[in-house]
């Protein structure tokens, strides 16, 4: 297996604190890899240190093939980062404000010009109006993807993308993720655990500078030790008794409780039929 990112027995130490402990990252290429942690736990030294704006205490690590780890870093081609508060000119369109981004990596215009085209449609922001600077949270969030994206990035990074945004701009943006899926290598942190297993087909568990679990989220979730096999079934209510009764009849120790639509749902069906009234 080939890999985008690697580090071996990363460390990081900041006076007498040592905010990152012989961490060992393999990010496959092609991954979605979500690099999950609580706040504090160490994900933004590592992106700092991955992208060439930290140096590391100790260790080595590697990004596309290109050694990172110490200061001045050499550049690596190919590479987006998109931070947790993207910042871009507030004063442009949208399309002009990606065009600009894209010549700064020396695009040609005509490029620069479809690829903005493209990745507005890509993100819903296709006839978005006015300045970047009245765009919302989240629209400026979804900008921000597509600004890290002009320049058809090897490896994306994401620093929190989620954050901070309410239930429907977190949706938009996990949809944009996994919509990227092949495209790219992407690399996301975040604190939210459900956010990164709707999209993420790798994981890397970091807590309090430690890497305890890393590896396709399949054989993470496989390996546990619990010997039992979860289902997600959806029955319509009238059936729902007889159901439980033909599943009990097979294994009477068979745990069955009903769940509830879940909060994100019921905002988003309330919200998209109001929209459509």
């Amino acid at each position: 297996m080939e890999w985008a990112v690697t580090t071996t027995n990363l460390c990081k130490t900041y006076g007498s604190h040592q905010v990152l402990k012989d961490v060992n990252l393999c990010v496959p290429q092609g991954a979605v890899y979500g690099f999950v942690g609580a706040n504090g736990a160490g994900k933004t030294t590592t992106i700092r240190i991955l992208l060439g704006l930290a140096a590391a205490s100790s260790g080595q690590a590697t990004v596309l093939g290109a050694p990172r780890g110490t200061l001045p870093p050499t550049p690596v081609k190919g590479v987006s980062y998109l931070p947790d508060v993207p910042n871009i000119s507030p004063w442009l369109g949208a399309k002009d404000a990606l065009i600009t981004i894209a010549q700064l990596d020396a695009v040609p215009s005509d490029l620069a010009s479809k690829r903005a085209s493209d990745l507005l449609d890509l993100v819903g922001l296709k006839h978005a109006p006015g300045k970047v600077g009245a765009f919302s949270r989240g629209m400026k969030q979804r900008l921000g993807i597509a600004a890290a994206l002009i320049t058809a990035p090897k490896l994306l990074i994401l620093d929190e993308p989620t954050s901070a945004l309410d239930p429907m701009g977190r949706a938009d943006v996990l949809a944009i993720i996994k919509g990227l899926k092949g495209q790219a290598t992407i690399m996301f942190s975040s604190h939210i655990l459900a956010d990164v297993e709707k999209v993420s087909t790798h994981l890397g568990l970091l807590h309090k500078g430690k890497l305890l679990a890393q590896g396709s989220i399949e054989e993470l979730l496989e390996a546990g030790d619990n010997p039992q096999t979860h289902f997600s079934l959806s029955v319509g209510k009238n059936h729902a008794d007889q159901i439980v009764e033909v599943i009990r009849t097979i294994d009477p120790q068979a745990r069955i409780e009903p769940q509830h639509q879940g909060l994100e749902r019921f905002y988003e069906n309330l919200t998209t039929q109001g929209e459509e009234k």
